[in-house]
C-alpha cells in the first residue's frame, strides 16, 4: 500500500513539474478549488501508472526492435505516444496547445526524464536477484513462434528485459554516487522493509549481479572479458571470473522437466541414483552427479530452460546494434565490432548443442590417446540429446590447486610440463585444442595424478598453415626476434575494412617491439600478448578468429604453469615439447601410415576423375571427328623440364595430325583414281593420279625430316 502511494505522488509530482517546464501544456482542475487540483495531479498520476504498467509492455512487445535499429530515438515516439493517451482520457482537463503535435512530443519527453529521475532517488526500481527467462514459463510459448533465424516477439521481450534490468542497476549505481544515495536506502525500508541488498556492494560486483541477472548471453560475455587479464583492476577480475563457478542454479523441477522430455523418461528410471541438489552451476548449463545402473558415477549436464530462444534474441539484437554503432562510429570500424560479436555469436550457438561436444570430446579422446597423464571423460550416447550431457564423472581438484596436489604427493613440476606437452600437441600437431582451458575445466586426480580436461563444448580448430604460423610466432617468442615474430603475426592476421597495411613499417614496428617485451625472460605471456594485440590493431590489422581463440588458450595456459612451477616459460616449454612430439611422430610407423594414406588418398582421386577422363577423351574425338581439334595445356607453374616436354608433345601431336592428314590425302587420291569420270576433255582420275603422287612426295619429305630430327636428338643426348 505504501509502495503504491509513493508512486501515486511520484507520477503526480512528474507531471506538475513537466506542466511548468512545458508551456504550451496545461491541467485543468476538474472541480474548481486548490484541493480539487491536487486531486486532478493525483488521478493523473494514477492514470499514468495504469497506462505504464499494461499498455507501455504492449507496445514494446510490437515495436522495442525499433529502439535498436533508431539507437534509442524511437523512445521519444513511444513517450509521445503514452503522454497522448493520458491526454486523450480527459480532454476538458488537459489541454495541449498548437502546435499539438509538438507539444505532445515535449510533454512524453519531459515526464519520462522526471519519472525515471524521481524513481531512481525515491528507490521505487531496486534489482530483482533473479533470472526472468528461467522464472517465466512463457518463453517457452514465444519459442514456438520463431520463424526461421529471427523471432522479433522474443527479440522485443529481451529488449525490455534488458532495458528495465540494466535500468535498475544502473540507477542504483548512479544515485550511490550522490549525496541522496542515503535518502534511497530510508525510502527502500520504507517501502520494502529492507535495503537495497545492491547498496552495500562494489561496483565490480553490482555489475556482476547485474549480468547474471541479464542472463547466459551476458555472463558469458562478463567471462570473455575476465580471460584479458592484465587489463582488468584485481577487484574487476576477481568478481569476473566468479561468473565461471558462482552462478545460481535453477530448480531440480525445472531440470527434471527437461530430462524427461529430452530423455523420453524419468531421472528415478534411467538411472540408479541422481541427485536433485546440482553439482555445479554455469553460464548455459548446471551439473547434477548421477549413477547408471550398473554402478558408473557419471554427471548429467543440463542445459538452462528457454536459453535457445533468449541467447538467439540476444544475440540477434547485439547484432543489428553493432551493425549500426559500426556505421557510425571510428572507434567501431577501427576494432571491426561488428566481425567480433559475430564470432561470439557463432561460438554461442555452437556451444548450445551438446552434440557439438559429444563430437569434440570423441575426436579429443582419440588425440589424446597417447598420453597416459591426460584423461577425457567418457560420453554416454544414449544418455545425451542436444540439451542433456552424459559423461563420465572425473574426480580430482582444480590444477591451480597446487597445495592440495603438493600434498597428496604430485610432481608439479612434471604436471606442469605435462600439461604443456598434451595443448601442444592439440595446438600444433593435431590442430583441434581445448579453448578454455581454465582452471575450473581442467582437473588433478590426486590419486593417480592425471590431468582431466572438461567442457569441450568450445574448442580451437587451425590448418596447416595456421599451425606453422603458430609454432614460428612462438620459436621467434623464444628467440627474442621481434621481426620475425612481425612475419608471423602478419600471417595470422587480415586488415580491416579500409585499411591498407604497410608491411615494412609494420615490421620494422614489431623489431621494436621484440626489444621491449620479449627481452625479458621472466616477461607475463599474458602481457606480451595482449601488447601484441594492442601493436595489431594500431597497425590495422586483426587477429584471426581462430588465433584469438588460440591466444586466449594461451594465456589461460600459462596462468595455470606459472601457478605449479614459476620457472617454466611457456613458449620455451612448448618450442621443447614440440621437438619431442616431432621425433615421436616421425618413427617408420608414422611415416608409413602417411605413405598409405596418401596412395589412398591418390587412388580415390583417380578412381573419381576417371568419369571426367573418359568424357573429356570422347568429347576429344568429336571435335577431332568435326575438324574444330583444340588442345590447351596449361604449365606455367610446372618447371623447365616439363615445358620441354610440353613442347615435344605438342610437336608429336603436330606430327601426328599431319601424318593423319597425308593419309588421308593419299587414300583418297587413290580411291579417286579409280573411279571413270570425264568432265569435258578432262578426266578426274587424271587429276587424282598427281595428287596422289603429290602426297607421295610430301610424306617422304616428312618421313625424311623426322629422321634427321631424331638423329639429331640422339647426337645431342648420347
Amino acid at each position: 500500500m505504501i509502495y503504491f502511494v509513493i508512486r501515486v505522488l511520484v507520477n503526480g509530482l512528474a507531471l506538475a513539474l513537466t506542466m511548468i517546464l512545458a508551456p504550451g501544456l496545461n491541467l485543468l482542475p476538474l472541480l474548481p478549488g486548490v484541493v480539487d487540483v491536487t486531486a486532478t495531479y493525483l488521478l493523473f498520476g494514477i492514470l499514468f501508472g495504469v497506462i505504464n504498467a499494461l499498455v507501455r509492455p504492449l507496445v514494446l512487445l510490437l515495436t522495442a526492435r525499433l529502439l535498436v535499429r533508431t539507437m534509442g530515438w524511437f523512445a521519444i515516439v513511444i513517450n509521445a505516444f503514452l503522454f497522448s493517451l493520458l491526454a486523450w482520457i480527459a480532454p476538458k482537463a488537459f489541454v495541449v496547445e498548437s502546435p499539438r503535435l509538438l507539444w505532445i512530443v515535449i510533454g512524453g519527453s519531459l515526464m519520462a526524464i522526471v519519472v525515471v529521475v524521481m524513481e531512481a532517488f525515491f528507490g521505487l526500481d531496486k534489482p530483482e536477484f533473479r533470472n526472468k527467462t528461467e522464472s517465466q514459463i512463457y518463453w517457452r510459448w514465444v519459442g514456438m513462434l520463431s520463424s526461421g533465424r529471427r523471432n522479433t516477439i522474443a527479440e522485443n521481450l529481451r529488449i525490455a528485459q534488458i532495458s528495465e534490468i540494466s535500468s535498475r542497476y544502473l540507477k542504483d549505481i548512479v544515485v550511490d554516487m550522490t549525496p541522496l544515495a542515503r535518502f534511497r536506502v530510508f525510502m527502500q525500508e520504507l517501502l520494502f522493509r529492507s535495503v537495497d541488498p545492491v547498496q552495500s556492494l562494489t561496483l565490480p560486483e553490482k555489475v556482476r549481479y547485474m549480468l547474471q541477472e541479464l542472463g547466459p548471453t551476458f555472463v558469458k560475455f562478463g567471462q570473455i572479458v575476465s580471460s584479458r587479464a592484465q587489463q582488468l583492476p584485481p577487484e574487476w577480475l576477481y568478481e569476473l571470473e566468479r561468473l565461471q563457478s558462482n552462478v545460481p542454479p535453477f530448480p531440480y523441477e525445472v531440470a527434471r522437466e527437461i530430462l524427461i522430455r529430452e530423455l523420453k523418461d524419468t531421472p528415478e528410471n534411467l538411472f540408479a541414483s541422481f541427485e536433485t541438489e546440482p553439482f555445479a552451476a554455469a553460464s548455459t548449463a548446471q551439473v547434477h552427479k548421477a549413477t547408471l545402473h550398473d554402478g558408473t558415477v557419471v554427471v548429467v549436464k543440463v542445459q538452462r530452460p528457454n536459453i535457445d530462444v533468449t541467447v538467439k534474441a540476444d544475440l540477434n539484437v547485439m547484432r543489428d546494434l553493432t551493425k549500426r554503432i559500426q556505421r557510425k562510429q571510428e572507434w567501431a570500424q577501427a576494432i571491426d565490432l561488428r566481425s567480433l560479436v559475430n564470432e561470439f555469436a557463432d561460438a554461442i550457438l555452437y556451444e548450445l548443442d551438446y552434440r557439438n561436444e559429444a563430437a569434440n570430446i570423441s575426436l579429443l579422446t582419440r588425440n589424446m590417446a597417447q598420453f597416459d597423464a591426460i584423461h577425457v571423460p567418457t560420453v554416454y550416447s544414449d544418455l545425451s540429446t542436444s540439451k542433456v550431457l552424459t559423461m563420465e564423472f572425473i574426480a580430482g581438484v582444480k590444477i591451480n590447486n597446487v597445495e592440495r596436489i603438493k600434498a597428496a604427493g604430485i610432481d608439479c613440476q612434471a604436471l606442469a610440463r605435462q600439461f604443456v606437452h598434451a595443448m601442444t600437441k592439440q595446438a600444433l600437431f593435431d590442430g583441434f585444442f581445448h579453448a578454455d582451458p581454465h582452471p575450473g575445466n581442467v582437473l588433478v586426480d590426486l590419486e593417480t595424478g592425471r590431468i582431466g580436461f572438461l567442457d569441450m563444448g568450445l574448442m580451437g580448430e587451425l590448418n596447416r598453415t595456421q599451425r606453422m604460423a603458430l609454432a614460428d610466432l612462438l620459436v621467434s617468442m623464444v628467440e627474442r626476434d621481434g621481426y620475425n615474430l612481425g612475419k608471423a603475426a602478419l600471417h595470422l592476421s587480415r586488415p580491416l575494412p579500409g585499411r591498407v597495411i604497410d608491411d615494412a613499417e609494420f615490421l620494422e614496428m614489431m623489431d621494436r617491439f621484440g626489444q621491449r617485451f620479449l627481452g625479458d625472460q621472466d616477461a607475463d605471456l599474458g602481457y606480451t600478448v595482449n601488447a601484441l594485440q594492442d601493436v595489431l590493431r594500431r597497425s590495422g590489422l586483426r587477429l584471426d578468429p581462430n588465433f584469438t581463440l588460440v591466444f586466449k588458450t594461451l594465456m589461460q595456459a600459462d596462468e595455470i604453469v606459472r601457478g605449479l612451477d614459476p620457472q617454466i616459460m611457456l613458449s620455451n616449454a612448448a618450442v621443447e615439447s614440440s621437438l619431442t612430439l616431432a621425433r615421436e611422430e616421425l618413427n617408420s610407423e608414422a611415416l608409413a601410415k602417411t605413405v598409405r594414406t596418401q596412395i589412398s588418398r591418390s587412388s580415390r582421386e583417380v578412381f573419381y576423375r576417371i568419369p571426367s577422363l573418359v568424357e573429356a577423351t570422347t568429347k576429344w574425338l568429336d571435335q577431332y571427328e568435326k575438324g574444330r581439334l583444340s588442345v590447351h595445356v596449361d604449365l606455367s607453374d610446372v618447371s623447365r623440364d616439363v615445358d620441354k616436354l610440353d613442347k615435344a608433345l605438342k610437336k608429336g601431336m603436330d606430327q601426328l595430325v599431319l601424318g593423319l592428314l597425308l593419309t588421308g590425302w593419299l587414300v583418297g587420291a587413290a580411291i579417286a583414281a579409280t573411279v571413270e569420270i570425264q568432265v569435258g576433255t578432262f578426266r578426274l582420275s587424271d587429276l587424282a593420279f598427281y595428287m596422289f603422287m603429290a602426297g607421295t612426295i610430301v610424306s617422304a619429305y616428312v618421313v625424311f625430316q623426322i629422321i634427321r630430327r631424331f638423329n639429331k636428338d640422339e647426337d645431342e643426348n648420347p
